[in-house]
């Protein structure tokens, strides 16, 4: 893996934003998309071990699990470039080009969708070895662009994959590998569209213990009173991640805590019965190339 140099960083921010954007007044956004990233060098002359990180290690499996050979991950991930960004960096706002894919090697990253005031809902909450930046719209001008914005919400590394880079070495695959990647695809976003329904018909309570569910799979540690999550979750946030008010959430987690299914540790939860929230889970992800799409879109929430 490469990693990116002052220089080049400053040529994937010119690359990564649109080049006349229009950051919603007094948005977030505005205030941080200016120097949002530095150069990674880890190891001797700058360059991150390819088998060193949490998130290579995850990312291989997941993509060799949803069926591409290993030969061919090994050359992807071999060809990204890791690039630092401070907490609270945008990586991309909505509306930027598509140039890039996206993958968390250390650290995490908020998805978000902006709304017209300026504030944005969240998502989802991306962790190692997941990747994101392939979920895209049109503008008004035919060109493809970001649909969501992504945000480091704590110090991460990012890798960064050339599209054309990609379809390069696919378009060298056999025929048939393409074939059963577009099942894939096919299958996972079939499986999206299923949850999405599925949870937008679930009332707040038991959107509220899926998203824990989720957050627990993924950031949860083990301890002798449950599963603690690591991230620190604010009731603002998990609001907007659910779709109801901030009071409505503390209501709801103050009926998990008196019920003893949920506990606090200072400013992070700790889930003390999760059979019935991981069942809920379960329920969401394709275990091959569907949970990639589920992890970007925060669904099923």
């Amino acid at each position: 893996m490469r990693t990116a140099n002052p220089q080049s960083a400053k040529t994937a921010s010119q690359t990564i934003y649109p080049s006349n954007p229009q950051p919603r007044a007094g948005s977030e956004a505005n205030r941080n998309r200016q120097q949002p990233f530095q150069a990674a060098h880890n190891g001797s002359n700058g360059r991150p071990h390819p088998a060193g990180g949490e998130g290579f290690q995850k990312l291989k499996s997941r993509l060799i699990s949803g069926g591409i050979p290993e030969s061919i991950v090994e050359e992807l991930i071999e060809q990204s470039t890791i690039v630092s960004y401070r907490r609270g960096s945008f990586i991309f706002l909505d509306g930027a080009p598509t140039d890039f894919f996206y993958w968390v090697s250390s650290g995490s990253v908020d998805i978000l969708s902006p709304r017209p005031d300026g504030k944005q809902i969240c998502a989802s909450v991306l962790g190692p070895g997941e990747f994101f930046g392939f979920l895209q719209c049109t503008d008004a001008k035919g060109r493809s662009v970001q649909a969501f914005q992504a945000r480091a919400r704590t110090n991460a590394q990012i890798g960064l994959l050339i599209r054309e880079h990609i379809f390069k070495v696919l378009g060298r695959e056999d025929p048939m590998l393409l074939v059963r990647l577009l099942e894939a695809s096919v299958s996972a976003w079939s499986e999206l569209t299923l949850h999405f329904v599925q949870f937008l018909g679930r009332n707040y309570s038991k959107r509220l213990e899926i998203v824990l569910a989720e957050l627990a799979q993924k950031f949860g540690v083990k301890e002798s009173r449950g599963t603690l999550l690591i991230p620190e979750f604010g009731h603002g946030e998990l609001a907007d991640i659910i779709g109801c008010s901030r009071p409505m959430v503390s209501r709801l987690i103050a009926e998990m805590i008196s019920a003893g299914r949920l506990a606090q540790d200072g400013r992070h939860y700790i889930i003390i019965d999760d059979s019935a929230l991981k069942n809920g889970s379960d329920r969401a992800a394709n275990p091959k190339l569907a949970i990639t799409i589920h992890n970007e879109m925060g669904m099923p929430r």
